[in-house]
């Protein structure tokens, strides 16, 4: 979750905030200014960092989330200034599509694959409407090489959830499973979504996942990104600027106590690799590296709350599933979320993170060799 996702909210939330829409007449509306969480120190920086290529560009968009296909084409959720859903290929072989404009939708937020080629995603309504969850079938999916949709996608609202106030990321436990999981960063837990029946439940509220006291806007966030590894959920406190770990029975509810792993990280969403590193899209203009055994961070890639850097915002984070881009991280930028927004900082980019991997092992520790 973004602050150009928070402004919107700023204006879309009644009796508590001003209500408005990215379309809406907001004249004679005083806009609220988001409070932002204090800028954490900088991690060490791995030297040397890896190579951060931008595949797609989007000026003046806000990208909040991705999933990546089986084939290695990506799923790309744009929030702003429309909630339209983009296939990007990594290669950049095929230009980018748009696939959908979520026209009953104010924006689109997380976004993840449930089943193969099966994803779901959210976003609020219109009007101040309910959450919305939709999926997105891409079985019968066919695109031509110069990017025309020969058959488009499945995609249709399969429900919502009254009584959610900020949905942010989306994780699943299994495959096999019927129903995803859905952070909710104003009420501090995480929704639990059934697909098949489009019902929810709050399956889990825990203190770790509710945002600081006494704070107002973004520094009064909670829980933000969130992924499930052997039945543990990850996730992390963006107004708390603090990383969790939390182990799950299988049907997705709480099975202990949070586990804090570090403080001090400006974070969003993430991905894990097999190792149990974090890779954490920072809106702070990088990808910080988290060894979630230690809780040691590195800066992989970026400059940290430099706006010079080469990755301006980023809100989330995937490795890819091809065989050239195993080792490669894809990340959204929405271009300025806590520093301005150069031009063309908005996209998609990938992050070949192999090269550090390799120089740093399971421990943090450097290699000579190159050989963990």
């Amino acid at each position: 979750m973004t602050v150009l996702n928070v402004i919107v909210f700023l204006f879309s939330i009644p009796l508590c905030l001003a209500a408005s829409s990215v379309t809406s007449d907001t004249s004679g509306v005083t806009p609220v200014v988001p409070v932002q969480p204090t800028i954490p120190p900088s991690p060490p920086t791995a030297s040397p960092e890896a190579n951060v290529t931008r595949i797609f560009k989007y000026p003046g968009g806000g990208f909040e989330n991705l999933a990546v296909r089986s084939n290695g084409q990506i799923l790309a959720t744009l929030a702003f200034p429309e909630p339209l859903l983009f296939y990007v290929d990594p290669l950049s072989i095929r230009p980018a599509v748009l696939l959908h404009n979520f026209t009953s939708l104010r924006n689109t937020g997380g976004i993840t694959e449930l089943a193969p080629d099966r994803f779901y995603g959210h976003g609020p309504g219109l009007n101040n409407g309910p959450y919305s969850v939709y999926s997105v079938d891409m079985r019968q999916i066919l695109v031509l090489p110069n990017g025309t949709i020969f058959t488009p996608p499945v995609i249709k609202e399969i429900g919502t959830i009254p009584s959610a106030l900020l949905l942010n990321g989306m994780t699943h436990l299994c495959s096999s499973d019927n129903f995803v999981l859905i952070s909710d960063t104003l009420l501090g837990g995480v929704w639990k979504f059934y697909v098949d029946t489009g019902k929810s439940e709050l399956v889990i509220q825990d203190p770790s996942m509710s945002g600081p006291p006494n704070q107002t806007a973004f520094a009064a966030f909670g829980i933000n990104g969130l992924r499930v590894q052997n039945n543990t959920l990850f996730y992390c406190n963006s107004g708390a600027q603090k990383f969790y770990k939390m182990p799950l029975h299988v049907d997705g509810s709480s099975a202990s106590n949070a586990t804090l792993i570090t403080s001090g990280i400006a974070c969003d969403d993430f991905a894990l690799d097999k190792w149990g590193f974090a890779y954490v899209a920072s809106p702070r203009n990088a990808l910080i590296r988290l060894d979630t055994r230690t809780g040691a961070q590195l800066v992989v890639a970026g400059t940290f709350a430099d706006s010079s850097s080469d990755i301006i915002s980023a809100s989330s984070a995937r490795f890819g599933k091809g065989d050239s881009d195993r080792t490669s991280i894809y990340i959204t930028t929405n271009g300025g979320a806590f520093a301005g927004a150069p031009p063309g900082s908005q996209g998609i980019s990938r992050v070949d993170v192999g090269d550090v991997a390799q120089l740093f092992g399971r421990d943090g520790q450097y290699l000579r060799g190159g050989k963990a």
